[in-house]
């Protein structure tokens, strides 16, 4: 069979860039090994969030602007504005706050600097150092946002087969357990697994854990997260491979990012987080970690404790060394590209650097800021 376009993986990176292609005017075949949304796009706290990357902030404009189109078109997103309330746990983190607050001023979002005293007042009646206000903060329900990408793809022509794994990069196409799929463009969006088709591409997987709890005795009207989360360049370090004397000296799973996020979920639940590791993919990893989020939940907010938690799940985030997307025409190999990388961002920049992909696939002049995330950008030689 052939296609104009083969996207290979079903996940948030997969479906939008599909989406777009199928938007205009091109036959597109989606190729997923498993389900839509089996990774952690399917298994995220949806929160679409202001950082300090003035990269960051104009993908997650963007993409906002792209789930509310797929509401007005009938699809179910889940997409609600909910106020942010970013805290310091402790006078260590209010460096971060400071530095978050001059980059919303300079963007001009709308925001309040709040007090120990304001935080122990409001729900969840935190312990803290001081907070921020944040008026422009989204969430959506992470699984039903990439079920409706891949309902939006179909409605515009495009086949997504599940079941069907790509085995192999192939001159214009790919071979699957089914046999050879032809394509003049051929996406890579698989997430933690890029590196099985592309060796070398230096994107690898950090693990992250969430925690859903039962309906909280409160009605919380914000997403709630701690100034311990880090800039995207530390998350990074989760895109580099781990040197064996590393593995040796200490468990696989130490913590790279941790930080108590609470974001309101359906019928007054709650997901609770959040965490990062490096991780060698394919292990057994992490164990302790619920334990550690509940005792942070704890430390910063002592009323949950008679709050009952309902599950939790770990997810393999894919990474690139700087923590920044990997987006753009894989170098040495013609109409072969690249949509991954996201990390920490999947639902937030995903939507908006699918459109500008598409766009590159299509001719047209690309936006100077996809040059910042372009595959090119990472010097092998570095990376020895």
């Amino acid at each position: 069979m052939s296609a104009d376009a083969v996207v290979v993986g079903a996940g948030i990176a997969g479906l939008t860039v599909a989406c777009e292609l199928a938007g205009r005017g091109l036959r597109v075949t989606v190729l997923e090994e498993a389900r839509i949304g089996a990774g952690a796009s399917g298994r995220n706290t949806g929160t679409l969030l202001h950082q300090d990357e003035p990269i960051v902030a104009e993908l997650l404009a963007l993409s906002v602007r792209r789930y509310e189109e797929l509401e007005a078109d009938g699809h179910v997103v889940g997409l609600r504005r909910l106020p942010q309330l970013f805290f310091a746990g402790d006078e260590s983190q209010l460096p971060v706050l400071d530095r978050r607050t001059a980059a919303l001023a300079g963007r001009g979002v709308r925001h309040d600097r709040l007090g120990p005293e304001d935080l122990r007042r409001v729900p969840p009646h935190l312990k803290g150092a001081g907070a921020l206000a944040v008026d422009e903060a989204w969430t959506v329900a992470a699984e039903q946002a990439t079920a409706a990408f891949a309902e939006e793809a179909r409605s515009l022509g495009a086949e997504i087969r599940c079941g069907e794994r790509v085995h192999r990069l192939e001159p214009g196409g790919v071979v699957t357990g089914g046999g050879e799929v032809a394509a003049g463009a051929v996406v890579l969006a698989t997430g933690p697994w890029l590196a099985d088709l592309v060796p070398g591409l230096p994107v690898q997987a950090g693990r992250g854990w969430l925690m859903r709890t039962e309906r909280l005795p409160f009605e919380l009207p914000w997403i709630v997260e701690e100034a311990s989360w880090p800039d995207q360049v530390v998350l990074g370090r989760a895109g580099r491979p781990r040197p064996l004397a590393e593995l040796a000296a200490e468990a696989p799973d130490a913590p790279l990012a941790e930080a108590f996020l609470l974001c309101p979920a359906e019928a007054g639940e709650a997901l609770l987080g959040a965490s990062m590791a490096l991780s060698v993919r394919d292990g057994t990893e992490g164990a302790d970690v619920p334990s550690r989020l509940a005792r942070r939940a704890l430390r910063h907010a002592p009323g949950l404790g008679s709050v009952g938690v309902s599950r939790a799940w770990s997810g393999l985030r894919p990474t690139a060394p700087d923590g920044l997307p990997v987006v753009g025409a894989l170098p040495g190999r013609e109409g072969v590209y690249v949509h991954g990388g996201h990390a920490s961002l999947g639902m937030q920049a995903a939507p908006a650097t699918a459109a500008w992909l598409a766009g590159l696939i299509c001719g047209d002049r690309p936006p100077p800021q996809l040059a910042a995330l372009a595959p090119e950008r990472f010097d092998p030689k570095e990376e020895r």
